[in-house]
C-alpha cells in the first residue's frame, strides 16, 4: 500500500504526537507493507512550517530536531522527483505538489486534512482520504498491524 501524506497531516502528527494524523505516519514508518511516498518539495514545506514560530511554540522541538525529523522521513519514505505538472487546486499551488508527488510515485492514497484536497475525493485513480479514513482502510486491509491504535 503506497500513501502520500499531505504536509498538513505531517505537521499535525508532529504537533500532536498521537491521534488521527500521527497514526498513519507511525504505521508508514514501522510497517513494511505501507510505503510512504514523499518528495523534496513536501519535505521542504514541512521543515519550513515546523520552523515557524507560531508552530514551534506549540511543541518543544529545536531546529536540530526538525532537521532530524525531515532527515528521518527522507530516509524512510520513497522520495520521488515529481515531473507531472498538473494544476488542479488553483487556490493553493502547494496542494498540486502533493497531487503530483502521489501521481508520479504511484500512490494509492493521499492522506490529507485539507478541505480543497478532500473535496476532490479522487485524482487520477488515487483516493484522497482523511487520516481517520486512512486508518479505517488500513485496519481492513492489514488488521494485524493496527491492534494498538
Amino acid at each position: 500500500m503506497r500513501i502520500t501524506l499531505d504536509t498538513n497531516v505531517l505537521v499535525s502528527a508532529f504537533i500532536a504526537k498521537h491521534g488521527h494524523s500521527a497514526n498513519p505516519l507511525e504505521l508508514a514508518l514501522t510497517v513494511e507493507v505501507i510505503e510512504m511516498v514523499l518528495s523534496e518539495p513536501i519535505l521542504r514545506e514541512l521543515g519550513d512550517v515546523l520552523l515557524r514560530d507560531e508552530v514551534r511554540n506549540r511543541f518543544s522541538y529545536t531546529q536540530q530536531d526538525i532537521r532530524k525529523i525531515v532527515g528521518t522521513l527522507r530516509k524512510s519514505a520513497k522520495i520521488v522527483s515529481p515531473t507531472s505538472r498538473f494544476v488542479v487546486i488553483k487556490e493553493d499551488p502547494k496542494d498540486d505538489v502533493i497531487l503530483n508527488t502521489a501521481y508520479d510515485g504511484n500512490a494509492e492514497y493521499i492522506v490529507s486534512g485539507d478541505s480543497a484536497m478532500l473535496k476532490l475525493r479522487r485524482f487520477k485513480g488515487i483516493r484522497i482520504v482523511t487520516p481517520k479514513q486512512a486508518m479505517d482502510i488500513i485496519s481492513r486491509k492489514f488488521p494485524e498491524f493496527v491492534f494498538r491504535f
